[in-house]
C-alpha cells in the first residue's frame, strides 16, 4: 500500500531510537523489531539478556538492556521519586517501579536516552499510559491525551478517526482538543490539509438534544482555538459524500471531503473504526496516542507484526 510505504520511507530518514520493551515477551513484537532492524528503519532499545535475541539485534542500531543489572537504576529511582514525591511516592516505591519495563522505559525517555516507545502487545492500556502520564506528561498546551486511528486502504484517501480508545464521554472542550490534535497529526504525519468533521446524528441543527448541543459547542470552541478547517455538527454521510452534504446544508469544504472524523463519544469511535476495518477493508494503524511530550504508543493486544511495524514508524514521525 503506497501510503504505508511512504510512511516507512519517511520514518527511515529520521534519526531516532524507539524503545520496544516487549520484544523478549511476545513473538509478534520480536518479529516486528527484527524486521525493523533488518530493513534499517529505526534504531531500537529492547530489554532482556543477549541470549534471548538473534544476530539481527546485535548491531550498532540496537541496544539490548538487562534491566536487573542496569548501571543507572539508582539514579532512575531518585529521579522518579523527585517527580512523584508530591503525589506521595516513597523512595522505596520508586526503587521498585524503575525495575519494571514500563517505568524503566519512561525513565529512558525522560533522560533523552530514547525518543519514543511502543508497547501494549502484552500490557494493558493502563500499564502503558499510567507511567507515561506520570513521567513524560502531556505538552503544556495539551490538557488531554487522545487515542486516534489512521485508516488506510489501497486507492482510497486516508482518514483519521478520533477518539477511538481513551476518552469515554468527552466534554465539548475535550472534543475541541481532540479535533485540533487530530488535525495537527494528519498535517504533520501525512502532509495533508486537515478537513475535520465533528460527527453527530444531526446535521446543522436537523435534530435538537443535549448530545447535539455538545458537538455544536465543541465546533465553536475548536474554531476559536485554531485556524484549521473544522465544521459540524454533521452526520457521517455529509462528511463523506459531497452531494449529501450540499442537500443537508453543509457549505464548507469539509462537507464530502472530511479526512478527520471526530466521534461524539468512545462508543461511536471504537465501533466506527472497527466496522470500517472489518467490513470496509481498511487497515487500522493505531490506536495512536497524541499529546505526550515524547511519543508513547499503545498497541492493541490483537496487533499483528505488520501493525506493530506501522505503529513504530508512526511513532518516529511524531518525534
Amino acid at each position: 500500500m503506497k501510503i504505508i510505504d511512504d510512511i516507512k520511507k519517511r520514518a527511515k530518514k529520521i534519526n531516532a531510537t524507539i524503545v520496544i520493551p516487549e520484544a523478549n515477551l511476545d513473538k509478534r513484537v520480536y518479529e516486528a523489531a527484527k524486521q525493523i532492524l533488518d530493513n534499517k528503519i529505526s534504531k531500537l532499545i529492547v530489554f532482556g539478556k543477549n541470549s534471548e535475541f538473534d544476530d539481527s539485534f546485535k548491531t550498532k542500531d540496537c541496544q539490548i538492556i538487562d534491566i536487573t543489572t542496569y548501571k543507572d537504576l539508582d539514579k532512575f529511582a531518585k529521579d522518579l521519586y523527585e517527580i512523584r514525591k508530591a503525589k506521595g511516592m516513597s523512595i522505596e516505591e520508586a526503587n521498585r517501579l524503575v525495575r519494571r519495563p514500563d517505568y524503566f522505559s519512561m525513565m529512558l525517555l525522560k533522560d533523552d536516552l530514547a525518543d519514543g516507545m511502543v508497547a501494549g502487545a502484552t500490557w494493558s492500556t493502563a500499564d502503558t499510559l499510567r507511567p507515561a502520564l506520570q513521567v513524560i506528561k502531556t505538552k503544556k498546551d495539551k490538557p488531554i491525551v487522545t487515542g486516534i486511528t489512521l485508516m488506510v486502504k489501497e486507492n482510497a484517501d486516508p482518514k483519521v478517526f478520533a477518539d477511538v480508545s481513551l476518552i469515554e464521554n468527552p466534554t465539548s472542550e475535550n472534543l475541541a482538543d481532540i479535533a485540533i490534535s487530530s488535525a495537527e497529526f494528519i498535517e504533520k504525519v501525512l502532509g495533508l490539509e486537515p478537513k475535520v468533521a465533528m460527527l453527530s446524528y444531526s446535521t446543522k441543527g436537523s435534530a435538537k438534544s443535549e448530545m447535539v448541543d455538545k458537538v455544536q459547542i465543541a465546533t465553536e470552541i475548536a474554531n476559536k482555538k485554531s485556524n484549521y478547517l473544522i465544521d459540524g455538527e454533521m452526520q457521517v454521510d455529509s462528511a463523506l459524500d459531497k452531494s449529501t452534504a450540499v442537500k443537508k446544508g453543509v457549505t464548507s469544504k469539509v462537507g464530502g471531503e472530511a479526512n478527520v472524523l471526530v466521534f461524539p463519544d468512545l462508543n461511536a469511535g471504537n465501533i466506527g473504526y472497527k466496522l470500517v476495518a472489518r467490513m470496509g477493508g481498511y487497515t487500522a494503524i493505531g490506536p495512536i496516542m497524541l499529546n505526550f511530550n515524547k511519543p508513547v504508543n499503545d498497541l492493541s493486544r490483537g496487533s499483528n507484526v505488520e501493525e506493530i511495524i506501522n505503529t513504530i514508524c508512526i511513532t518516529k514521525l511524531l518525534i
